[in-house]
């Protein structure tokens, strides 16, 4: 007997990495932060490493991707909302991403999956385009 196993369509490195830098937007725009221990409840939670232990505990890290995140915040700025809703399909697009269920939609896009799916993907042109002039994405 023969199986088939899956095989999953490829997926292209930048779209990959763009996916990724939404993940982080959206977890930015969220205020989400990863810690660890307590946040201020214990006598230690205030404490903080000396700078030069940045490259063991992460904060170096963190710092990196905050930047990357604040430079994919002022790229989606810069889009424009006007005459099709970019921003918002990319808003939707990054929420999806990062929840892992592509079931948020917004009344500002259109109901029909196809035009939908083409907004999304003008919006994520216009934002890998604004991200290579700024130079984030190479």
């Amino acid at each position: 007997m023969t199986q088939f196993a899956y095989v999953a369509p490829e997926r292209d490195p930048v779209d990959i990495k763009l996916d990724h830098y939404l993940i982080g937007w959206y977890e930015y725009r969220r205020g989400y932060r990863f810690a660890r221990g307590h946040k201020g409840a214990s006598v230690t939670g205030s404490y903080q490493a000396p700078g030069h232990w940045d490259w063991k505990n992460g904060a170096a890290d963190a710092r990196a991707e905050e930047l990357v995140n604040k430079q994919v915040d002022e790229a989606i700025g810069r889009i424009p909302n006007a005459p099709e809703p970019w921003r918002t399909a990319l808003e939707f697009e990054a929420m999806n991403l990062a929840t892992g269920a592509h079931v948020w939609i917004s009344p500002r896009l259109p109901k029909e999956r196809e035009a939908r799916e083409v907004l999304v993907l003008e919006a994520r042109n216009k934002l890998l385009l604004e991200l290579r002039r700024d130079g984030v994405m190479t």
